[in-house]
Order: C-alpha cells, then structure tokens, then sequence
C-alpha cells in the first residue's frame, strides 16, 4: 500500500509559522544589509567569471 490518503485540511497540509527569531531577522536592517551585501558579491563574482 502507498500510505492513507490525506485529506486538504489536515495539519500538515499547512506551512509552518515562522519563529520569532525568524521573524526578527526579516525585519532587522543591520541583517538586511548582510545580506544585501552578501548576494550582491556573489553576482558580482558570478558577472565577473571569464566565460568559457
């Protein structure tokens, strides 16, 4: 057998809540900036790679 069918409304069909630390961190800029900067050298070095 596959396993039972589950039905749309049961408890894991559901994502999960974000923590409060999670939810810090979406809105603290210091770790926006982080971020920012970290994504932003990682294209530049991406852009920067000799093609071939």
């Amino acid at each position: 057998m596959a396993g039972t069918n589950r039905g749309p409304y049961y408890q894991e069909s559901y994502p999960p809540v974000p923590t409060g630390f999670t939810k810090y961190l979406r809105r603290s800029l210091p770790w926006q900036l982080v971020r920012f900067v970290v994504i932003g050298w990682r294209i530049v070095k991406l852009m920067a790679k000799p093609q071939g």
